[in-house]
C-alpha cells in the first residue's frame, strides 16, 4: 500500500517536471527570444532612419520598415500568447508597447524627412525633443524600457517554474 501511495506521488511529481519543462522549452525560452529580437528590431530602426536622417539617402527606408515588421511580428507572437492565456493585463501592456513603437517608427520616419527637406536644426530638433515633446531618441529609449519589463517577466516565470522543481 506504500508503494503505491509513494509511486503515485512519484508520477504525479514526475508529471509536474514535464510540464515545467515543456513550459520553459516551449514558451517561456522561445519568449524571451522573441523580446530580444524585438528590442534588435527597435534598434535597427532607430539606426536606418538615423542613416537617412545623416545620408539623405532615402534608400534607408526600406530596411527600416523590415526592421518594423519584425517587431511587429513579435508583438503579435505575444498578443497571440496572452489571449490563449486570457492574460488581458499582459495584452494590454503589449498593445500598449506596440502603440508606442508605431509611434517612434512614425516620428522617425517624420524626423528623417525633416533632415533631408528642412535641415539639420529641424531634424536635430525632432531627434532630441523638447521640454514638451519627447524627441526620437527618447521616445526608442522608452520601447527598449517597456521590452525589457516584458523580458524580466518571462525571466523570472523561468526561475519560479525550475525553483518549484527543485
Amino acid at each position: 500500500m506504500i508503494f503505491l501511495a509513494v509511486l503515485l506521488v512519484v508520477g504525479k511529481s514526475f508529471s509536474n517536471l514535464t510540464r515545467d519543462i515543456t513550459q520553459i522549452s516551449e514558451e517561456t525560452l522561445p519568449f524571451i527570444l522573441v523580446v530580444d529580437e524585438m528590442n534588435l528590431s527597435r534598434s535597427e530602426v532607430q539606426q536606418f532612419l538615423t542613416d537617412v536622417s545623416a545620408t539623405h539617402d532615402r534608400a534607408a527606408y526600406k530596411p527600416a520598415e523590415d526592421s518594423a515588421k519584425l517587431f511587429l511580428s513579435g508583438a503579435e507572437k505575444f498578443k497571440d500568447m496572452y489571449r490563449r492565456e486570457n492574460d488581458m493585463s499582459s495584452l494590454k501592456q503589449m498593445e500598449e508597447i506596440e502603440v508606442a513603437f508605431n509611434s517612434f517608427y512614425a516620428s522617425g520616419k517624420v524626423m528623417a524627412e525633416a533632415y533631408i527637406t528642412q535641415g539639420r536644426e529641424a531634424g536635430n530638433l525632432l531627434m532630441v525633443g523638447t521640454d514638451t515633446i519627447s524627441g526620437f531618441d527618447q521616445d526608442s529609449e522608452a520601447v527598449a524600457i517597456s521590452l525589457n519589463i516584458f523580458r524580466e517577466q518571462q525571466i523570472t516565470e523561468a526561475k519560479t517554474i525550475t525553483t518549484d522543481v527543485v
